[in-house]
């Protein structure tokens, strides 16, 4: 008996046609006549079937994932007696959340086209995706096309075995991006550490000005979706860090982007946090500075930090002996400063410094300084056996020292010290014993300048030479090119030169070019030998330039005032200070047939008072 054709509406045609087979041998198979889709919601309580015609309206991905809970597919079938065997298969490929799907379309050797394969190819797909669950839904929107293309190609080359195309999308789901904190810059960055040194710590790297400190990423909220089985496809909980930069003042500014907070800092200094908010501030306080405590504190001298050691301690250094040292702009120190090196800007310090500190600074105010010094000005309360390089130096107490400035104001000058003052020093209350005063432009504490004399000599006359040199080439240039300046024009102005003419013409071009070559180098030389002749007439003059008050009546014996006129350590000018100098100005006089030490009670009382005036105002930042 022959199978009937039958339709029937079913949610599984695989079961139906079983079922319909279990009544006949006849191979049955069925075909998708038209499906519909059921929808429904818990909350809120909702059902609703969708027909074919109304599918469009689940591209929309919310109204695909949001509206309903539960979907599923209700389908029109026809079973028919099976005529014919398959000459094409189809596998579907999807990834792993069955949002993606794509067919694979492989035909046997033997298939020939026919008119309604692309019927039977869209029927294959409605079949692997029913077998295999997924909702006949989404479709891309070319895919007919992509079929009827494929189609005109099979015609045109039977030969094509097999196709590939993509069938439908789901919604992916976005998963919670958490929130993120970036710092570039930790508050609670250590000094130093096992993997940090000493010379490297939080202390050697202040924040420069605009430098990016940290970052706040925002969150990303993450949305559901749903897979092309109808599946939700839920998404993981996440916990939000939420923003942890409270700003405390415009020593940090911020810039916000579309994903993001970046907080920068608006000045050079040190990342701090306290109760109110994060700041970088140029104001750094710690109690001691040392190996086993902030290890170096380095910044740039010519940016503001404040730098304050509060330790007074006298058993005990503010900065500890070691390898340990100390940058900053200006630096204040309760206490005393061990055998280490401090260089700033501005330097105060309350205690003493050890003997083998060394200390650089632009103004230095010291209560007891036994190191070494260089400085601009300097004020020092009391100086025992240490050595002072300075362009202005102010002492009280001065005993078994060494300073070499260009102007020197000692109120105490005690014993066994040696000055090289290369423009004035007074001595205002004591004089006591075996003190030498060394006027010479060669002789310093570092080092004999006379090598550097002779150096220099050496360089003027071989620049004298080069100059000269030099103006002789010039003048011949200029001679060529004036001689030979008229016949230049006349062949300029003739439309047609012969080739000695061109010739010509060019070789007059590189002359006026060698010429403007020599004018640079002659300006250079000039702008040399100027500076050079200034070093020389230092070397020269500076010796008679020197003056040296005496104002105190209080003088011992062994001291001696020392002027070197000549480029020569060997020849001396010496006087013995005694009681009858008191008030006098010392200078060297140069005579007619030698130079001489000359002495006078006439000099003007402003002369002391400006020098004096050098040191009132770091005085008075330091009382």
């Amino acid at each position: 008996m022959n199978f009937q054709i039958k339709t029937l509406e079913t949610f599984n045609p695989f079961e139906s046609l079983k079922y319909e087979q279990s009544f006949t041998k006849e191979p049955l198979d069925f075909r998708i006549l038209d499906f519909k889709l059921l929808c429904s919601s818990i909350k809120p309580a909702k059902t609703k079937i969708y027909e074919r015609k109304d599918f469009d309206l689940f591209y929309a991905d919310d109204f695909f994932v949001k509206n309903y809970d539960t979907m599923v597919q209700k389908f029109l079938i026809e079973i028919y007696p099976k005529k014919r065997k398959d000459t094409f298969t189809i596998k579907l490929k999807t990834n792993t959340d069955f949002t993606y799907l794509k067919a694979c379309v492989n035909f046997a050797d033997n298939f020939k086209y026919y008119s309604h394969l692309k019927f039977d190819i869209l029927q294959s797909i409605y079949k692997a995706m029913i077998k295999q669950k997924f909702l006949i839904l989404r479709f891309d929107k070319n895919l007919f096309e992509k079929i009827d293309n494929f189609n005109l190609l099979m015609q045109e080359n039977p030969s094509i075995k097999e196709m590939e195309f993509e069938i439908a999308k789901g919604v992916d789901k976005i998963e919670h991006k958490s929130d993120e904190v970036i710092y570039h810059r930790d508050v609670n960055e250590a000094c130093f550490s096992e993997n940090v040194s000493y010379d490297e710590g939080r202390y050697c790297k202040p924040i420069k000005e605009n430098e990016l400190l940290f970052e706040y990423v925002y969150r990303i909220q993450g949305k559901e979706g749903r897979n092309l089985k109808g599946e939700i496809l839920n998404i993981n909980p996440v916990v939000f860090l939420d923003n942890p930069f409270v700003i405390k003042d415009e020593s940090i500014y911020v810039e916000e982007l579309e994903d993001r907070i970046k907080y920068f800092s608006a000045n050079y200094g040190f990342l701090n946090k306290d109760r109110i908010g994060y700041s970088v501030a140029n104001n750094l306080k710690v109690s001691q500075i040392g190996l086993k405590t902030t290890g170096s504190i380095k910044t740039n001298v010519d940016e503001n930090i404040n730098l304050e050691i509060t330790n007074f301690d006298i058993s005990d250094d503010a900065i500890k002996s070691g390898i340990v040292s100390v940058k900053a702009s200006d630096i204040k120190v309760n206490g005393s400063i061990g055998a280490t090196k401090l260089q700033g800007r501005n330097i105060y310090i309350k205690g003493l410094t050890h003997a083998k500190s060394e200390i650089f600074a632009q103004d230095a105010f010291i209560l007891t300084h036994k190191g070494r010094l260089e400085a601009d000005t300097v004020y020092i309360k009391n100086l025992e056996n240490g050595t002072v390089i300075a362009k202005n130096v102010f002492v009280e107490n001065c005993i078994g020292a060494k300073i070499e400035a260009e102007n020197i104001y000692i109120c105490n000058l005690l014993t066994d010290n040696v000055l090289y003052p290369k423009k004035n020093l007074i001595v205002t209350n004591v004089l006591k014993f075996k003190n030498n005063i060394h006027i010479s432009p060669i002789l310093s504490i570092e080092n004999n300048m006379t090598i550097e004399y002779e150096n220099i000599k050496k360089l003027s006359l071989k620049i004298k030479n080069k100059l000269n040199e030099t103006i002789g080439k010039m003048q011949n240039y200029y001679d060529y090119l004036i001689k030979n300046q008229a016949k230049i024009i006349k062949l300029q102005k003739k439309e047609n030169s012969n080739t000695i003419e061109a010739k010509f013409l060019d070789l007059y071009h590189d002359i006026i070019e060698k010429y403007n070559q020599f004018s640079v180098i002659y300006k250079k030389l000039i702008k040399l030998k100027h500076q050079i002749d200034v070093k020389l007439n230092f070397f020269d003059e500076m010796v008679y330039n020197v003056k040296i008050y005496i104002r105190t009546e209080n003088i011992g014996e062994d001291n001696f005032l020392k002027f070197y006129p000549k480029i020569n350590t060997n020849f001396e000018l010496k006087h013995n200070i005694n009681i009858k100098d008191c008030g006098k100005v010392f200078y060297l006089e140069k005579g007619k047939q030698i130079d001489y030490i000359k002495s006078s009670y006439s000099y003007n009382e402003s002369e002391i008072e400006e020098i004096k005036e050098l040191f009132e105002q770091i005085e008075k930042d330091n009382l």
